[in-house]
């Protein structure tokens, strides 16, 4: 069988073999993957069309990192090395020079080898002592997750095809962004929530001033348009309700974002130090939402029904909806204490920061949707406000230039 042959066969072989389906090994089988003469050129051609999905796969919108998440929902644990290893390989043929640094910063915080080497499955499977038959079904099974796919707003360049430019980031206060942190894990690791909530509220607080900080700093030095957008993948079930929470924190960093409930993704747009901001505040606060949520206990209707999952959903519908008012207060009242003098040289900035997002936004997503969720559960709103309202947020402090 030549080259040609297989590689025609792979992309149905892929689908059977991610399918589960008892044919898989007649397909297998068909292929020659189990007789030794023809093991190196089935490898090579399995190799070829994984390196090509991946292309497909950024062309379609996906970065690393995105493919990486999303293959942990779908594809049994052992699949991830291999993926990790193929990414490596699918990159060879680049100059670094021609990678943009958010994507090298996906690959180094993934772990993907680097340098990056091409892909041998044989020498893979060696080294993760993986057996002849379950490498390929890892190989073929990732190759029909891939197959798979939909196109997603592309929020970097596609690897290999402009020349990197620097990409323009406030300078990030490193101790600043360490007390934030801190500040969150306190948060996460206390049993009390309203010492969470009040330690959070802090946290948003700092936040706010970094960036009115930086806005000042743009007011003096003309700097270029860093509006940029990330992903944040989200738990499942309970979707919609988180993705609110994490709208909920954008909004009050002065970002924009688009959830894709099939996906349980939700795509933030703003100047990179709100992203980073945002997407801190937001992982921290899903954390503690959940753990609110779980200590509000099961509830049991009239009749005896179980009503957990309206009474969750609910929950933390509510708990998203208080806190992004409490956030919204924080970030009005930073922003009140900002010096006289600052003031008229900060609105401008700010103003201009807002424009520059919306039109990135509107370029990524030209079509979208308002979804209004309806309430279900009164007991659950009502305990998510409650968890939410025992905050005691204080930003009274002036910005420090």
């Amino acid at each position: 069988m030549s080259d040609e042959e297989i590689l025609q066969l792979l992309p149905i072989t892929a689908a059977v073999v991610a399918m589960r389906d008892d044919r898989a090994d007649e397909h297998l089988a068909r292929l020659g993957a189990y007789d030794e003469r023809d093991q190196a050129q089935v490898d090579r051609c399995v190799q070829a069309f994984l390196t090509g999905l991946l292309r497909t796969t950024w062309e379609r919108g996906w970065a690393p990192a995105d493919v990486v998440q999303h293959g942990r929902r779908s594809l049994d644990p052992g699949v991830e090395p291999l993926l990790l290893a193929a990414i490596a390989a699918e990159h060879v043929g680049y100059k670094a020079a021609t990678i943009d640094s958010r994507w090298l910063e996906q690959l180094s915080d993934l772990g993907v080898p680097q340098p990056f080497t091409e892909l041998s499955l044989t020498a893979w499977a060696a080294g993760a002592r993986v057996g002849r038959y379950l490498t390929l079904h890892h190989a073929l099974s990732l190759a029909g997750f891939l197959q798979t796919l939909p196109v997603l707003a592309r929020i970097f360049p596609l690897p290999g095809t402009t020349v990197r430019q620097p990409h323009h980031v406030v300078p990030a206060n490193g101790k600043m962004l360490a007390r934030i942190r801190a500040l969150l894990a306190k948060a996460e690791a206390t049993e009390f929530p309203d010492e969470a909530e009040a330690l959070s509220g802090k946290a948003q607080e700092l936040m706010a001033k970094f960036s009115l900080d930086s806005a000042l700093v743009e007011a003096d030095v003309e700097l270029p348009d860093d509006s940029a957008a990330r992903r944040l993948w989200v738990e499942t079930p309970y979707v919609s309700a988180k993705a609110q929470l994490v709208g909920a924190v954008a909004s009050a960093n002065r970002c924009r974002t688009v959830v894709i409930d099939d996906l349980a993704v939700v795509t933030i747009v703003g100047a990179e130090v709100d992203l980073q901001h945002t997407e801190i505040l937001s992982t921290s606060l899903l954390v503690q939402a959940n753990r609110a949520m779980i200590a509000a206990g099961k509830h049991i209707g009239h009749r005896g029904e179980s009503r957990t999952r309206s009474f969750r959903q609910s929950f933390l519908m509510a708990y998203a909806l208080r806190i992004g008012e409490r956030l919204e207060q924080t970030a009005a009242a930073t922003q009140a204490a900002v010096p006289e003098a600052d003031a008229g040289r900060l609105l401008p900035v700010l103003a201009k920061r807002e424009e520059q997002v919306d039109a990135l936004f509107t370029q990524l997503f030209p079509n979208t949707t308002t979804r209004r969720t309806r309430i279900t559960n009164g007991a659950g709103w009502h305990a998510g406000l409650t968890a939410a309202d025992q905050a005691q947020l204080d930003a009274r402090r002036q910005v420090r230039r």
